[in-house]
């Protein structure tokens, strides 16, 4: 069966739900997060600045890098370190191990990402409290230096969401030193960033992650209407075809309290914002490279998502231009020509924007439609 067939075969199946219903999942014992919660969420000291922060993890690396390449690997002890604002040097005695699916593989990646897993009673009045469970997307490979440059561009994509809407994953860009303890690894010093916890997304709206059951997948109307259009966009901003608002493929599924149901996007390096060399789109794509844009939204009359709520959304990229390209121009790391050309990716986003006639041709005319509907 192909692809395209079992997408019909899935959306055929799908219950089509009227708009306010609580998704599914949401009945089975889950609750919205406790005002407590929501405050912890909204004020965690990691996340709210964007300076980027000195951090040292000892750990045996070797094994890290050698034995637990795959997934469910065994947590391992750890050591993080860092500076306090007065100078001081303070640390916590954590546990690390390996995440991840493409970059997990040592024929994709020798150095694996890492979730970091903090005793949240122990790290009570420091960077990381309230922080328990912590992906870190660190350097794939440690010889050239445009490795460090895709750390930087998915980094600078999830700020860009961030200027776009606060229903998003907040992010701290890190420079780390990686310390082997088994002493078989040499010592290195590279740029990564830490990702906001999927349950603190939620909370900091009141919000809760929703529990799809195995193989769910949700139906495009029944997702609130402007933010489903807002990330539809925003991933065509950012030329990324590495995503399903169906399948929940690199989306988090979240109902707020007033009962609308949102998808907020992550893992962004399989886009054309970020050009790595080991991207590449799928096979039953029209595209052949990660930077050519394909848009992969669903079309207004089959997702509920009248034209007017895309114009709305047009808008308000067109608003946040400044601010998107003020964000790229100046950030620490990024060497002029990943900068100049990100900016050229975003010059032609922007050129469709003005255009209404590039609009229809470039972005609406390839929207997806709900088979049988």
């Amino acid at each position: 069966m192909s692809p395209k067939q079992r997408l019909r075969q899935a959306l055929l199946a799908l219950v089509l739900l009227a708009p306010g219903v609580t998704l599914p999942g949401t009945a089975q014992g889950q609750a919205f997060p406790s005002g407590e919660a929501v405050e912890a969420a909204r004020s965690a000291p990691l996340f709210l600045s964007n300076e980027t922060i000195e951090l040292t993890i000892e750990a045996d690396f070797n094994a890290l890098r050698r034995q637990d390449r795959f997934r469910g690997a065994e947590q391992r002890p750890a050591v993080l370190n860092w500076s306090a604002p007065d100078g001081a040097r303070e640390s916590l005695d954590i546990r690390i191990r390996t995440r991840g699916n493409f970059r997990l593989m040592s024929r994709n990646c020798e150095f694996p990402p890492l979730r970091l897993n903090i005793r949240t009673r122990e790290a009570a009045g420091t960077l990381f409290e309230d922080q328990d469970k912590l992906k870190m997307v660190s350097v794939c490979r440690l010889r050239q230096s445009y490795w460090e440059q895709y750390i930087l561009r998915e980094y600078l994509a999830y700020r860009t969401f961030n200027i776009l809407t606060d229903l998003s994953y907040r992010v701290r860009l890190a420079r780390v030193t990686y310390v082997d303890t088994s002493g078989r690894d040499d010592t290195f010093t590279r740029y990564a960033f830490i990702i906001e916890d999927d349950e603190a997304m939620a909370a900091k709206h009141g919000g809760m992650v929703v529990d799809l059951p195995e193989g769910g997948a949700i139906h495009p109307a029944h997702l609130e209407p402007c933010h489903a259009a807002l990330v539809d966009v925003f991933q065509y901003l950012i030329g990324n075809t590495d995503w399903s608002g169906v399948y929940m493929h690199n989306m988090t599924p979240v109902q707020l309290p007033d009962g609308s149901p949102n998808t907020v996007p992550y893992d962004f390096d399989f886009a054309g914002v970020v050009n790595a060399r080991y991207a590449f789109p799928d096979s039953s794509l029209s595209i052949t490279r990660v930077t050519q844009r394909l848009f992969r939204g669903y079309c207004p009359e089959d997702a509920g998502r009248p034209l007017e709520t895309y114009e709305s959304v047009f808008a308000l990229f067109r608003a946040k231009k400044d601010d998107i390209y003020e964000l790229w121009s100046s950030h620490e790391g990024l060497e002029s020509r990943d900068r100049r050309e990100v900016l050229r990716f975003f010059d032609d986003f922007y050129r469709i924007l003005e255009d209404p006639r590039r609009i229809q041709s470039h972005i609406m005319r390839n929207c997806l439609r709900i088979p049988g509907d």
